[in-house]
């Protein structure tokens, strides 16, 4: 008996070690499960034709792997972007890359481990934003009393869901650090209390977004905020005077009535409340705000973007309760009335990209296009052929019954002859052209942030690689949408300080692409802006480039000074002189091509007609209203109102602003020169390079 005992608690025993260790073999492998989440947009919000930040956080608690990131839309095989990153054993990574938002698909993201699934996240959709409605990112103390704008007048709940302007709630822990990425906010908001706990990388990712041409808006909580962060110090520039309480009386109010907003009338407890706040004087600042007779409020250039200083925190007390605290921000961000007044959004059908302006420069001199009157001609012959003349001749030598075999001769005869009359107009070699927009951004250390067009004709169906070695790079096909017949399929291939694309150009076409890139580097031109003894303005300029510069154009106070067929040889000095009184508006001048530049985008749209209408010459004058897509209208009316002839752009490339807020930008053009390897990874004995280098200038004191 006590042997049979013996035996049955051995057995329990036995068992119970096999359960613990099922259960620690089942709790290590639950341990060992990949954490994979993702963050789609700004607060899952994104702005068509724009970039926007996929932030993903991976948490690895079980062996090492080199982990692969896809992200694709749903039904569209447009661009597969893989990013490859290492996922060492117990760590947690954090990390943004830049998606160009193409449309309002959904998307789909995965992560692998050697082509194994490890995580997934289907059907995520975005709030999709059209391209010109605003969409004002806020990192705020409390997101309840952060940014707010105005209910729209439209007139059903569908149009003020769509149209109205945006705001997207950011949390500092996720931040974007891509400053590409940024490019798809119209402005930011910041309070300094969250901006001096932001990562070194999210501080320089704003640094560079802002001189490239993005809008910070500065809440300051406390001056020290701003005077103790040295990257948010050297951004603002700003001078700060003790907090003291203001008297608010009418001045906000009339501020912002006289922007045209409709505000509430009853104002009287907040008129007659103070205000804590720090008087301010920002360098190369404009007061926008006084109270009490005190600037509250500046706003200054920095690069081709601007700063916005609020010397108070507007998060707090009376304006965090105030009636018309959404017209405040409105007024802050910039969004004309007419957002808030109109009863009808503006129409958006219609819209071109600036893309295509790159296009008519870069596509290849190769192709020609069969003229309208000789495809009529042809088709006529085709009709005339297979209709009287078979049928006469076969009625003359009495064999109607032959029409079975001659009908599909003459549909093969003709179906060579367009094949060969194809392959004579379109065939030729192995091309890339290449166009580089570089923006030469200041700061203690030069940046150089870069828009880099590559146009490819192909002999064949192939795909092509591209990319390089980039500290901070994003690529993206040509938005030409669906009139250049679809958007070309593109595998990104992304790893920290690389990029390698396939992208695919069918045969006897041009496909042309965007790489954007941020680069530290040397300042391979030093230009200095000063004001002429006869009213108006002398830039002077060294180059330090290998090759000569070509042509300049100097653009300040909106006017613009060009100077055609220099040639300043490296090592030497140029100069160009702008007299205020006799100069032409910049904006007149990209106006007037904006007509040409139209039609010359729809003949290159089209598979027949024009070959020469289909092209512009890259000239540097061309260059300069491809940088100004803000200003190349056609139709002389209220920008609220405008519809189909407006041009979109993407990546800081419109640097309108700068130049409506007074800015002045130098534009050198460079031939055959590239500020980095070509983008093209294949070998090819045809192909031309030019560099348009963009340089902000700061505008000298009128003392």
């Amino acid at each position: 008996m006590a042997t049979a005992c013996n035996t049955v608690t051995r057995r329990v025993l036995r068992f119970a070690k096999l359960l613990l260790v099922g259960l620690l073999l089942g709790f290590g492998l639950a341990r060992a499960e990949v954490r994979f989440d993702v963050f789609m947009g700004f607060a899952n919000k994104a702005r068509s034709n724009e970039w926007f930040p996929a932030t993903f956080e991976i948490e690895n608690d079980g062996p090492t792997f080199d982990g692969v990131i896809e992200i694709k839309p749903d039904f569209s095989d447009s661009q597969t972007i893989r990013y490859t990153v290492e996922l060492p054993t117990n760590t947690r990574k954090r990390l943004t890359i830049p998606v160009f938002n193409h449309s309002g698909y959904q998307w789909r993201v995965r992560l692998y481990n050697d082509g194994e699934l490890v995580g997934e996240h289907n059907n995520l959709r975005l709030d999709n934003v059209n391209s010109y409605i605003s969409l004002l990112g806020s990192v705020s103390g409390q997101q309840a009393s952060g940014p707010v704008f105005p209910r729209t007048s439209f007139k059903n709940d569908h149009q003020r869901k769509s149209y109205a302007p945006r705001v997207a709630h950011l949390q500092p822990d996720i931040f974007p650090d891509n400053p590409l990425s940024l490019h798809g906010m119209t402005a930011l908001y910041l309070n300094s209390a969250r901006a001096i706990n932001l990562r070194a990388e999210q501080a320089d990712a704003i640094s560079v977004w802002v001189r490239g041409g993005g809008h910070l808006i500065l809440g300051v909580d406390q001056p020290s905020d701003v005077t103790g962060t040295p990257w948010l110090a050297e951004l603002a520039n700003a001078q700060f005077g003790q907090v003291q309480n203001l008297t608010v009386n009418e001045s906000i109010h009339n501020w912002l009535s006289g922007a045209g907003y409709t505000l509430k009338n009853d104002d009287g407890v907040f008129s007659a409340g103070d205000i804590a706040a720090a008087p301010l004087r920002m360098k190369g600042g404009k007061p926008v705000l006084q109270v009490d007779g005190r600037t509250v409020v500046s706003h200054a250039n920095r690069g081709f973007g601007q700063v916005t200083v609020l010397g108070f925190n507007p998060e707090r007390e009376p304006v965090k309760s105030w009636d018309n605290r959404p017209w405040l921000w409105a007024g802050l961000a910039g969004i004309e009335s007419a957002w808030f007044a109109s009863e009808n959004p503006p129409r958006g059908y219609g819209r071109q990209h600036v893309d295509g302006v790159y296009g008519l420069m870069l596509d290849s001199r190769q192709i020609s296009k069969l003229p309208v009157g000789w495809l009529i001609l042809l088709l006529i012959a085709y009709l005339v052929i297979i209709g009287p003349v078979d049928r006469i001749w076969l009625k003359r030598i009495n064999k109607q019954m032959l029409t079975w075999l001659t009908f599909p001769t003459y549909v093969i005869l003709f179906s060579l002859l367009i094949y060969y009359i194809g392959y004579r107009l379109r065939a030729g070699q192995l091309e890339i052209n290449e166009a580089h927009i570089v923006d030469v951004l200041p700061g203690k250390e030069t940046t150089l942030r870069g828009r880099s067009y590559a146009s490819i004709y192909s002999p064949s169906n192939r795909d092509y690689p591209l990319g390089g070695a980039l500290a901070a790079g994003a690529f993206r096909p040509e938005q030409a949408g669906f009139s250049r017949g679809g958007q070309s399929s593109v595998v990104i291939g992304m790893s920290p300080g690389k990029l390698e694309v396939q992208a695919r150009v069918p045969i006897w076409t041009s496909r042309m692409f965007s790489t954007e890139w941020v680069e530290g580097g040397k300042a391979t031109v030093q230009a200095e802006l000063t004001r002429a003894s006869e009213g108006g303005y002398q830039v002077k300029f060294r180059n330090e480039l290998d090759k000569p510069i070509v042509d300049a154009a100097l653009v300040v106070d909106n006017k613009i000074a060009e100077a055609e067929g220099i040639d300043v040889a490296p090592g030497a000095d140029g100069s160009i002189r702008l007299v205020t009184r006799t100069a032409e508006y910049a904006e007149g001048v990209v106006n007037v091509e904006s007509g040409v530049i139209k039609r010359s985008i729809q003949a290159r749209n089209r598979a027949f007609g024009n070959t020469e209408q289909g092209r512009l010459e890259p000239v540097l004058r061309h260059f300069v209203c491809g940088s100004m897509p803000g200003a190349l209208e056609l139709d002389h009316i209220e920008s609220f109102s405008r519809n189909v002839n407006h041009f979109d752009s993407s990546g800081g490339i419109d640097i309108s602003g700068l130049i409506s807020r007074g800015g002045a930008v130098l534009f050198l053009l460079v031939n055959d020169h590239a500020p980095i390897p070509s983008t093209g990874l294949f070998e090819t004995k045809l192909g031309q390079a030019w560099t348009v280098y963009r340089i902000p200038l700061d505008v000298p004191n009128t003392d």
